[in-house]
């Protein structure tokens, strides 16, 4: 299974690359790439390549042993992101998509959802976070995504949630993953610079 952080983007809402911000000292993305290199065949992080920050990304893939992929995409978004990790695969490959910005994921939760996906064989694996939202970006998704998320994208349909409506889906509810330590933090993300001042306050 390949493991694709989606990075580099535009983070509008926080005012900067929000990968590099630290939590507990360290860059959130560094935080991700540990958690997610325990379930990786394959770990990528996925840039926009006019983002000015493709050199430290370059520099970090190699310390990670990571590959950088240019979205395929002009800013269309995460279902950008996530169609251009499918392409990556190899033939029938899943690829779990993961967020830069989810600091507290941890590599038994990780683990859980691969259990999850490789038990069930449906298209996507989607967890719910403590509201009972779905977390597009901490999800798997199977070869099989592919196809309807380039629909999607060809008819401008770009909100990553509305492909649970054209596959088979798994939703894992908090209860089945709330014997895990931080479980309720697992899923937090920080989207705005009030969300990252809280979280380090």
């Amino acid at each position: 299974m390949i493991v694709a952080i989606q990075a580099g983007g535009r983070s509008l809402r926080m005012g900067e690359d929000k990968a590099w911000l630290t939590i507990d000292g360290r860059p959130m993305i560094e935080q991700v790439l540990t958690a997610a290199r325990a379930v990786a065949d394959r770990l990528a992080i996925v840039i926009n390549p006019s983002t000015p920050n493709v050199a430290q990304y370059q520099q970090l893939a190699a310390a990670w042993q990571a590959e950088v992929i240019d979205d395929l995409h002009n800013y269309r978004g995460p279902l950008g992101g996530i169609e251009t990790a499918l392409r990556q695969g190899g033939e029938g490959e899943a690829a779990l998509i993961l967020a830069c910005d989810l600091p507290f994921l941890s590599e038994e939760f990780l683990r859980l959802l691969a259990q999850i996906h490789q038990a069930e064989k449906g298209d996507l694996t989607v967890p719910l976070d403590e509201t009972g939202r779905p977390q597009m970006l901490a999800a798997i998704y199977a070869a099989t995504c592919l196809p309807p998320i380039s629909a999607m994208l060809a008819a401008d349909e770009l909100k990553a949630r509305l492909l649970q409506e054209r596959v088979s889906t798994r939703e894992v509810s908090l209860a089945e993953y709330a014997h895990l330590p931080n479980a309720k933090r697992l899923l937090l993300n920080v989207n705005t610079l009030e969300d990252y001042q809280r979280l380090e306050g």
